[in-house]
């Protein structure tokens, strides 16, 4: 059997929040070590909360939601590109010397990953800067990945990246953790609760080497 590479990460009250989410909760109904028959327990969290896919929706009217896509869409191919030197911003001229082979999704591997592991949320991620996110669309991916809440820098108001990618109906896979991948091809699998009529999910991102 491959080995399968966990990039989820934990919700709980370590999880980073993207300024202004709810924290995610769990309530406890019932518990069995009081005397009920079962334990259950009741969830509330935002649909953009840790490692998540955004959707069209998100960042433009009339855009696709996730019952506009195959589940297919979140399953396939995908070429992991490291860039963990980079340290502000991902330009074009980085990504003109990496492999961006056509209808893979292509996940970015940077210095986010570690910043996943920190509570606090942190304003200095590494972004995409508008004229890379166009050069990375041009190679025609089934998704794009980060390891971080947004391709775009924190104090935009008009989200150019995620615009862009938006107007093509294409998923972006954010909060993955990558620590663990190597630049090369993988087959990833990030398949989000079946809530039809959302704009974003929360996803269980996997990866395996293809």
């Amino acid at each position: 059997m491959q080995q399968l590479i966990d990039l989820t990460v934990p919700l709980g009250p370590d999880t980073p929040l993207y300024p202004g989410d709810p924290p995610p909760e769990a309530t406890l109904l019932s518990d069995i070590g009081s005397g009920d028959p079962v334990t259950a327990s009741k969830l509330s969290l935002g649909a953009h909360i840790g490692t998540h896919v955004d959707l069209p929706a998100h960042f433009i009217e009339g855009g696709a939601r996730l019952g506009d896509y195959a589940v297919e869409a979140f399953v396939g191919p995908a070429e992991v590109l490291d860039l963990s030197d980079v340290s502000a911003s991902i330009g074009c001229d980085r990504l003109a010397a990496e492999r961006t082979p056509p209808n893979r999704h292509l996940l970015l591997k940077t210095r986010n990953s570690a910043l996943l592991r920190q509570p606090a949320f942190r304003n200095d991620y590494v972004f995409l800067e508008p004229e890379a996110a166009a050069y990375l669309l041009a190679a025609k991916p089934r998704s794009i990945g980060l390891d971080y809440y947004s391709l775009d820098p924190v104090d935009t108001e008009s989200f150019p990246a995620h615009r862009a990618g938006a107007e093509l109906g294409l998923p972006v896979f954010v909060c993955l953790d990558l620590s663990q991948l190597a630049a090369g091809s993988y087959g990833f699998a990030g398949l989000p609760l079946n809530f039809p009529a959302l704009e974003g999910v929360p996803v269980r991102a996997i990866a395996w080497r293809d």
